[in-house]
């Protein structure tokens, strides 16, 4: 299965978390290429695409004469290059305490100097981590992305989109080195890792649609972790494969994996609480993590889920609360946030195909056409929903 730039490149770029959190390092040429194939791989492939990608794609800014020579040492450095893994459970969940790997990036990567293309393949190893992706997996605008050009700033993006739903995340300096691929690089200079990676990334990142501020917290006199803070967004995390339960919905898009949900199912069948514990514990949740309190979220729900812990709380609420929603009423409010999210989407990616330098006069008239039919059809949903 062999994918090039006109049939396939995808407004959206989505991969596992267990990738986003990865320990590795890329040149910035490196990280375009990265994303080019990333973006070429489909919702419904089975198989790691091979990826051609013109060389007009990956260096579209640059009137450098010594163009070809920079990317044939790209592509010898991508070969080499390996990732540093989290090994997943059997159903391509994220484990506890998982073992760490190294696993090699690319399956092969060529320069073809006379098609003026890169045809590469990801490695086989990395299929957990880029197909059928179900849970798990974190998604960002191909269009967002490519706004960024250092590869520090480009992790960064992703371990906060990662959080996007939650508004803040907060990781330790170690665990933050290890992510951007940094070994010696400003161990005793806090105020050079300040300078030459976090004000950079924010700089760089208030830009597109997700800037941030960021507080530091210390131990002693010693800087020990990092508090990114962003405008929470709900659209964060929106299934590939959407569950018919609009609490199911929500859990997924907090983080909670695909394979606990049917745990809950059974608390619900149970009678050991009704649906809208779970929008309580969601809420309870969200307000720990913005206090700093829950490192873990998705963790977190699931426990208050499993233990009832919060089942008091919740209860005392329902004895003063208004009389609750009917079950109608939710699935209409689940129906209406699921349209709303893929016109979201499909606007972003109408404005990718219209700015996009990777195509066209020829080819840019058919996606345009195409993405603008979705969004009648979604619109027209909307209002038949309103109505």
């Amino acid at each position: 299965m062999t994918k090039d730039l006109i049939t396939t490149t995808n407004p959206l770029v989505v991969q596992h978390n267990a990738m986003v959190n990865a320990g590795f390092t890329m040149s910035a040429l490196e990280m375009r290429c990265f994303l080019a194939m990333i973006s070429r791989i489909g919702r419904d492939d089975t198989a790691l695409p091979v990826c051609r990608i013109p060389v007009r794609e990956l260096c579209a800014d640059s009137n450098s004469k010594n163009v070809y020579t920079e990317v044939r040492a790209m592509t010898e450095k991508m070969a080499s290059r390996f990732l540093l893994l989290e090994v997943l459970g059997p159903n391509g969940e994220r484990m506890k305490e998982p073992d760490i790997k190294n696993r090699p990036l690319m399956g092969a990567i060529d320069y073809l100097k006379r098609e003026g293309v890169v045809e590469a393949v990801f490695n086989e190893h990395l299929k957990p981590y880029l197909l059928e992706l179900k849970n798990n997996f974190t998604k960002a605008q191909l269009s967002q992305v490519l706004k960024i050009k250092r590869p520090a700033s480009h992790r960064i993006y992703w371990l906060l989109r990662e959080y996007a739903a939650f508004g803040k995340r907060t990781i330790s300096v170690s665990e933050l080195r290890h992510v951007l691929g940094l070994k010696d690089e400003y161990v005793d200079r806090f105020d050079h890792f300040r300078a030459r990676v976090l004000d950079p990334a924010q700089e760089e990142l208030a830009q597109t649609d997700l800037p941030f501020t960021y507080e530091l917290i210390k131990q002693g006199r010693v800087i020990t972790e990092i508090r990114f803070l962003f405008a929470p967004t709900s659209a964060a995390l929106p299934e590939l494969i959407p569950p018919s339960e609009a609490w199911a919905t929500a859990l997924l898009a907090a983080g909670v994996a695909d394979k606990s949900l049917e745990a809950v199912r059974e608390k619900l069948e149970a009678g050991t609480y009704d649906e809208g514990y779970i929008r309580f514990v969601l809420q309870a949740v969200r307000t720990q993590a913005d206090a700093g309190k829950v490192k873990k979220p998705a963790g977190a729900i699931f426990k208050a889920l499993m233990d009832g812990y919060l089942l008091p709380a919740y209860q005392k609420t329902q004895l003063t609360s208004a009389k609750p929603k009917t079950r109608t009423n939710q699935a209409l409010s689940s129906q209406r946030k699921k349209l709303q999210s893929e016109l979201e989407d499909a606007r972003n990616s109408l404005s990718f195909f219209q700015t996009s330098l990777l195509y066209t006069d020829d080819t840019r008239p058919s996606f345009v056409a195409q993405v603008k039919s979705k969004i009648a059809e979604l619109e027209q949903q909307l209002l038949q929903l309103e109505a």
